[in-house]
């Protein structure tokens, strides 16, 4: 078995590249569109300024999920394709979504009406491949609660990367760490874009059609071109912060809590409790967002006077806190809880959006709804290209490495065959790298210092130098947030950030400064803002 590798085509490519679509923005929106079209037979080249999932779509609570509190604003449309997503999703990547109990403690007439109009809308929700994953109807608990089920993705991160990499499977090419500099322009015609990679690299690339996807950069994307500046429309007055806390275990299931400012959940994870999100009006500059102290601690005092945790909690229970800003596709003013969560595909053709052709933008798509998102936006920028395309069938088709079939045999069955490694780094290693994950351990074996577990979830140094050989990772902060979980729970000790940092080093080439450099700007990312230095 060998592992599939990503090359990033900015490296490898002449002064010029032709593509159909260009696809700036490699969150979850910018990595399904590149993969629908793809699929499609189109010509399709993807470019993300930092990491594939490191902003927006790193801002996440986890959940794949049909969107019960959207109900409450009769959103039904999108209650229903929510839903629907969510048991394709189950489908096409078992290896990373699990169903997941939670529970409403405030089980009043109102709820147990919603939560059976939710049992209603996802009337197809056992049609699954997967025993496993069949979702039972809510139910009354003896305590007066309810309890219901949505799904979980075991790694949001992972995710994102299974449709990058089927992107590039089906012949897209892709680059991390590359920034669209400028629009490229004939006239009124967008042509694509001149990138630059951070490493150096600059690079054109011409498309019949780009399609703007960077999330709460939409509008500054457009804005950094003097043709489409105009077509940007008005700045954003305001965008939704979204917040999370990780802190020792304090519930066994999760817990969704309704409070007059909004909705929090406490959810296990990993050993330890994710409580969030926030939803806080933002209205600064999206460059100049970050956790703060104040933020944290707006949050943990409206947490310990709701009451509704077992028990209360200060900054000293807080390992870790993230978060990032969510596009809105409406003006929703100071109330960001009750704006509308769909998203919106804006074809900058038609005159009242600019009459710039060849440019489209997709913002406000979330994880459950990615797919079918993408498969919208391809469909709007087909009557553009000028050529045919193929039928869709991301519907139908395992992500690139998820066809592992049911995941609790598959899990069995590596356990069998790979009995030299722990039980927690088979299951890991097994639902994180799918259909590749025996050549992890074939790695591992090779070398005994990259079969040592680094942590409770039995994760291996095999997979930093699989991270960095094979998936793009090209910062010590992509293999510890985004390739692997060790960063994603807190700051790791000292003796596991040097480990990774001399693996990842010996496979990018790091010299000893640079080395020092990723060690120093992870440890400051990852420190909390009350520990930093004065």
């Amino acid at each position: 078995m060998t592992i599939f590798t990503i090359d990033r085509f900015v490296e490898t490519a002449g002064d010029e590249t032709v593509v159909d679509m260009l696809v700036i923005g490699g969150g979850i929106t910018g990595a399904a569109v590149a993969y629908e079209a793809a699929s499609r037979g189109l010509r399709v080249a993807l470019v993300e300024a930092d990491d594939f999932g490191a902003a927006t779509s790193a801002a996440t609570g986890k959940l794949i999920h049909g969107g019960l509190r959207y109900l409450k604003q009769l959103e039904i449309g999108l209650v229903r394709e929510s839903l629907k997503e969510r048991r394709i999703l189950s489908d096409i990547a078992p290896n990373l979504i699990d169903v997941y109990p939670i529970v409403l403690p405030d089980s009043d007439l109102v709820v147990r009406l919603g939560l059976t109009a939710y049992d209603v809308l996802s009337f197809d929700r056992n049609r699954v491949d997967d025993r496993n994953k069949r979702i039972p109807r809510h139910r009354r608990l003896p305590t007066d609660e309810a309890l219901y089920y949505d799904c979980l993705m075991i790694s949001p991160e992972r995710l994102t990367l299974a449709f990058v990499r089927s992107a590039a499977a089906a012949g897209a090419l892709v680059s991390n760490h590359t920034r669209a500099e400028e629009l490229l322009m004939e006239g009124r015609q967008v042509t694509g874009a001149r990138v630059r990679d951070r490493f150096g690299a600059s690079h054109v690339v011409r498309a019949r059609v780009v399609v703007n996807a960077t999330g709460p950069w939409a509008y500054d994307t457009l804005t950094e071109s003097p043709v489409t500046a105009g077509s940007a429309g008005q700045p954003p007055t305001v965008r939704s912060e979204g917040i999370y806390l990780i802190t020792r275990q304090l519930t066994d299931v999760m817990t969704l809590h309704v409070t007059p400012h909004g909705h929090f959940s406490c959810a296990p994870w990993r050993g330890h409790s994710m409580i969030g999100p926030t939803e806080k009006a933002y209205r600064g500059a999206v460059s100049d967002w970050r956790v703060t102290q104040e933020s944290v601690e707006e949050f943990i005092a409206a947490i310990n006077s709701a009451g509704l945790l077992p028990v209360e909690i200060g900054l000293d229970d807080v390992l870790h806190a993230y978060g990032g800003l969510r596009p809105l596709t409406e003006d929703a003013g100071g109330d960001t809880y009750n704006a509308s969560r769909a998203a919106e595909v804006v074809d900058h053709a038609k005159s009242d959006h600019g009459g710039i052709h060849g440019l489209i933008t997709a913002t406000g798509g979330k994880y459950t709804t990615s797919r079918a998102f993408a498969h919208q936006v391809v469909e709007i920028a087909a009557p553009k290209l000028g050529r045919a395309m193929g039928r869709s069938r991301t519907s139908k088709t395992w992500l690139h490495g998820c066809s592992t079939g049911p995941i609790e045999h598959y899990v069995a069955a590596s356990r069998s065959r790979n009995p030299d490694f722990s039980a927690e780094t088979v299951r890991h290693v097994a639902r994180h790298h799918g259909t590749e994950h025996d050549a992890v351990l074939d790695l591992a074996r090779s070398t005994p210092e990259l079969a040592t577990p680094l942590d409770a979830d039995g994760e291996l140094l095999a997979q930093v130098v699989v991270a960095a050989r094979h998936e793009s990772a090209r910062t010590l902060s992509d293999i510890l947030m985004r390739r692997t979980g060790l960063g994603t729970l807190g700051l790791p000790s000292d003796e596991i950030l040097d480990a990774v940092a001399r693996v990842a080093g010996q496979e990018l080439g790091w010299d000893d400064a640079r080395r020092a450099a990723e060690l120093d700007a992870t440890v400051s990312s990852l420190t909390l803002p009350w520990h930093q230095p004065a």
